[in-house]
């Protein structure tokens, strides 16, 4: 999959709505998993259809990013989910990067 890379602005913003999306207290785990799904939309992220994948309705595409984000832990210190691990998981799991990171490379140009 190819990486994106998004303006500083505009990734700062995803991720934080992200995180403050995955902060919110849902009654049932679906529901969290349906906000942030569709928090990934908004983002701008081409998510493909829905299918059928083990029992539950699942993306097309970056579904590995949506599980990553769900299974993220609060942190020990203040019980909430980090922004640091919010953006962690956007790059690691999704290839999702603000474009400061290519400064110094040939991509950037």
């Amino acid at each position: 999959m190819k990486d994106i890379y998004l303006p500083a602005d505009r990734y700062a913003f995803n991720a934080a709505y992200l995180a403050k999306a995955l902060r919110r207290r849902h009654p049932d785990p679906d529901t969290r998993r349906d906000h942030i799904h569709a928090a990934l939309r908004v983002m701008g992220l081409d998510m493909g259809g829905l299918c059928l994948t083990g029992g539950r309705i699942a993306p097309e595409r970056h579904g590995e990013l949506l599980d990553a984000l769900l299974d993220l832990e609060p942190s020990a210190f203040t019980g909430e989910i980090d922004l640091c691990s919010v953006k962690l998981a956007l790059g690691e799991h999704g290839g999702i990067w603000p474009v400061s990171i290519l400064a110094g490379t040939d991509r950037a140009a």
